[in-house]
Order: C-alpha cells, then structure tokens, then sequence
C-alpha cells in the first residue's frame, strides 16, 4: 500500500516463473500482451527486478500470487508498512489479546481481496514482539496431488512447518515411523520434534485452509487441528500452540461438532472499511480528496479495502490520473480493475453453475435467494452480500461490469 517499486523476493523466483507456463501463458510475450504490457516489464518481474508497484500487483494477480506474500520489501519499507495498516477495531485488540492464552485458536472469515493477509501478517508480528517464533503455511503452495491422499498431505504439511522453524528436514525422517497412521506420525512431530524446541510460544498460520474442505482428507485434517486445541488443556507441551486459521467460505462439508476446529476458539470476520477507515486510507496516500470524491468512489466499490486501495495507488502513482476518469472507466476492460474483474469472470467462465447463478443475482433489482452451496462459493469470491438467505452484488462494480458481461 505504498507508491514504491516491487520486486520479486529471491525465494520466490523459481515458483514465479513456472506459474507463467503453468497459467497457459506460452512465452513471456504472451503473458505481456494479455496485460498490456511491455516485454520488459514482464520480464523485470519475472527476474526479481524492481517493477511500478501497480503493475507488479497485476502480473501477480494474473499469475494467481498475492502481491504481498512474493514482494522482498526492504527493511526500511517494512517498518513504514506497519505504519500504513488499517486497523478495524475491536479486531485488532481481540486477536492481540487471544494469541497470548495457552492452545489458543483463532478463525478468520473474509471473502477473497478484504484484507485476511494484512490481519495475518500484523497476528505473527505482535508474536514476534512476545518472542514467540512463528510459522506460516499457505495451502495454496501445496500440489493438487497432495490433497488427494492424507498420508503425502501430512507429510507436506509438517515439512513446511518444519523448514519454517529451520528444523533439519531428517527429523522428520527420523520421527516417521510407517507402522504409525499420518496424524500419529504428525502429532508426534510436533508434540517431540517441533514444539520442544520452542522457548515461548509458537504462532502456526494455516491459510487457504478451505482449499481442503472438497477433499475426503478434511474430514481427518480438520480434527487433528481441534485435538491439538483440545490437547492443550491437559498437556502442557501443547499450550505453546496458538493456532490461526484463514478462510474465504463457511464450512460447507459435514463435520462431527466435537472435532470440527471452526465451533471453537476466537471467530474473526472481517468487514468492509468504514468511512472513518476509508478517509485514513486516503490520508496515507496524501490525497486531498473531499468528502464528496469519496462518496463517488464508495459508491462504486464500497468499503472494499483492495478496489479502494487500487484506486488510492493509483491516483497517488499516476499524478495525470484523475477520479472522473478512473470512475468512468472502472468497469470497462480499460480500467484500473481490468485485472481483477477478468480474473473474477474466468473463474465463472469455468463453472457454469456459478455463472447461471450470479447472474440472476446481477439482472436482478433487488436480493434473490441461491442455493446454499453456490452462495458460500460465490461469497468466497467476495462477489456478494449476504441479507437473510438472499444475496445481492457486493459492490455497484460488480454489478455494472458483470451485468454486460453476463446478459
């Protein structure tokens, strides 16, 4: 959230440059002219080279990144980031205070886009300040194959947490023990190779966790993670576990309520900026809008903290750029959220029952009701709201660009 250049970090170059091929783009050209951008631009990102903040944001977007977990920011930067962040209280102060009890569980409910990343990020900082180590996995890193069986997926899992907390990846090996089932391999891992090795506290992020919830795997998953929550309660090794989970739908798949992680512990759902929030947005990026600009503009978007924050940057990063323009063209293909929206309706282009769905939602002059299951999805997409049982576009955006699209 800042008018700077970005770069691709060094450890993320590799996964970067395979996802171009990987998103059936054929060559680098390919990838620069679905964007609208030049060769070298593309290619500056591709090698960890500095790129406009706005156009590295987009190339990670289309390559299916989020911008903030493959950006090296430098030190100096990072300490102005926590500057920046919107804090959305009592939030903030509920999850300060929750990660520093014994086997505590934090859930994080929001749509896609509304800022999961910022909350988790700010969770392991105020860890950090307790000298609590910290460990984030991403379940998007994982390989479609490995949530088809629960034995690789376990593996998978304690490896990352493991390479996380720089514990030599043979003691996994070593602890392993074929004879045993996965979840006993893993609680085991944790309970005499990971978590001895804690002093104070250890903060495990799981995001994207409902990437799991269509596999059968999740039915074993799940509650391993509330009987490590439930096991702190006696054992004390497993009260240095403060769990925090991040997804983007309700649990949708049927769970027994003894062991399922999302009936227990601190639920966080976040919500759209306020307008207090929004003009502290604006005064972060030193614009001089009156109130009326910002009415126009949450009146397309909403309190939406990434449409508010593409548009923020940029009017700060294109000084010719001005907000009549960028609401008249906002959504056109021409405008500054082409990216997103092009992503948003792919996704429906590839499933049918989604598309049929959301367009009676869109032709539609007031809330219409779905099926359940439709409206988690597209509720984790961030394109709806949800009133009652009926649903209705998020945003005006939302329903003027995707009423052309879907008519």
């Amino acid at each position: 959230m800042s008018s700077r250049s970005l770069r691709v970090a060094p450890e993320y170059l590799e996964k970067v440059q395979s996802a171009v091929q990987r998103n059936n783009f054929p060559s680098q050209k390919a990838l620069a002219n679905e964007l609208g951008f030049s060769r070298s631009t593309v290619s500056n990102f591709l090698n960890g080279k500095p790129v406009d903040f706005l156009n590295f944001t987009e190339i990670s977007d289309k390559l299916g990144f989020d911008w903030q977990a493959i950006a090296q920011i430098p030190e100096t930067e990072k300490e102005a980031e926590k500057t920046i962040y919107i804090e959305r209280q009592p939030i903030e102060s509920i999850c300060d205070e929750t990660i520093l009890e014994a086997g505590s569980l934090i859930r994080i409910k929001a749509p896609q886009k509304m800022g999961k990343t910022w909350l988790t990020n700010r969770i392991l900082e105020q860890g950090k300040k307790h000298n609590y180590q910290t460990a984030s996995i991403n379940l998007l890193d994982a390989d479609t194959t490995d949530f088809q069986d629960l034995d690789k997926f376990l593996s998978w899992f304690c490896r990352c947490v493991g390479r996380e907390l720089n514990v030599p990846k043979e003691i996994l090996h070593e602890s392993w023990d074929e004879e045993d089932s996965s979840k006993i391999n893993c609680k085991i891992y944790f309970e005499e190779c990971l978590l001895p090795k804690v002093t104070e506290a250890l903060v495990l992020c799981i995001d994207n966790i409902d990437l799991i919830f269509p596999h059968p795997i999740a039915e074993d998953f799940l509650p391993l993670l509330r009987s490590w929550h439930e096991t702190a309660k006696r054992k004390n090794i497993w009260k240095k576990l403060r769990l925090v989970v991040v997804h983007s739908t309700e649990v949708y798949i049927p769970l027994d309520i003894n062991g399922s992680p999302f009936n227990v512990g601190k639920s966080i759902e976040l919500p759209e900026f306020n307008l207090q929030q929004v003009r502290q947005l604006t005064e972060i990026y030193e614009l001089n809008l009156q109130a009326e600009q910002v009415t126009q503009l949450t009146d397309l978007v909403g309190g939406h903290p990434f449409l508010l924050d593409q548009a923020f940057s940029d009017l700060k990063n294109y000084q010719n750029s001005t907000l009549s323009e960028l609401l008249e063209k906002a959504a056109t293909n021409a405008g500054i959220y082409r990216i997103h929206l092009q992503k948003l309706l792919s996704t429906l282009e590839a499933h049918p029952e989604l598309k049929a769905a959301f367009k009676k939602v869109v032709m539609a002059k007031e809330s219409v009701n779905i099926d359940s299951l439709l409206t988690y999805k597209l509720d984790s997409l961030g394109l709806v709201k949800l009133e009652g049982n009926n649903v209705f576009p998020r945003c005006e955006l939302y329903r003027q660009y995707f009423y052309e699209r879907l008519k």
